[in-house]
């Protein structure tokens, strides 16, 4: 189990808005922003259980750079809405605003620690839960409500950070993205 949860090195590779690549990365995360949630929306609140909206921004912005992360980010939820009417228009910015801020946060750490680590992970995906928490008291929120879908959010914020460590390394193994520099 160490070995797997071990922080190690990582190149990101940060896509200027001129590469191609960088749309058609921003492209299949997206699309798995959108198949995520038909996965977990069976279950009463499985968006906010399972955060799924939020996975792969984690996972482009770690990977590839706050561009794509935040392409991914934006996309996501605009074209969920567009396609099912999830989240709630009422949530839509909330969710934006944490997409963003989790793309700076995980590309952030990613290229100034220049490592692949679970903590990083874990760091963004609070940040975002509580950039949320604080979103919603700002908009008039209640305090308890918040408190609740923090808590209610936990078992996402574990599957982001253990899922996307994963998925991150497989991308690794597998050189998905190495040379895309």
């Amino acid at each position: 189990m160490s070995l797997f949860v071990r922080s190690v090195p990582a190149r990101q590779a940060g896509l200027s808005l001129r590469d191609a690549r960088l749309y058609v990365f921003a492209a299949v995360f997206t699309a798995g922003n959108l198949l995520a949630p038909v996965a977990v929306h069976s279950i009463p609140r499985g968006g906010l259980i399972f955060l799924p909206i939020f996975f792969f921004t984690l996972v482009a912005a770690t990977r590839f750079g706050f561009a794509a992360g935040a392409l991914t980010g934006l996309a996501s939820p605009l074209v969920n809405y567009a396609l099912t009417g999830m989240p709630p228009s009422a949530e839509l910015f909330t969710v934006l605003a944490q997409s963003v801020l989790l793309a700076a946060i995980a590309a952030g750490l990613a290229a100034r620690t220049g490592r692949l680590s679970m903590w990083s992970l874990l760091a963004a995906a609070v940040a975002m839960q509580l950039a949320g928490f604080a979103i919603d008291l700002a908009r008039g929120g209640s305090v308890d409500a918040g408190l609740d879908v923090l808590r209610i959010g936990i078992p996402g914020v574990a599957i982001m950070v253990v899922g996307g460590y994963a998925v991150l390394r497989l991308m690794d193994r597998f050189e998905i993205g190495r040379t895309a520099r």
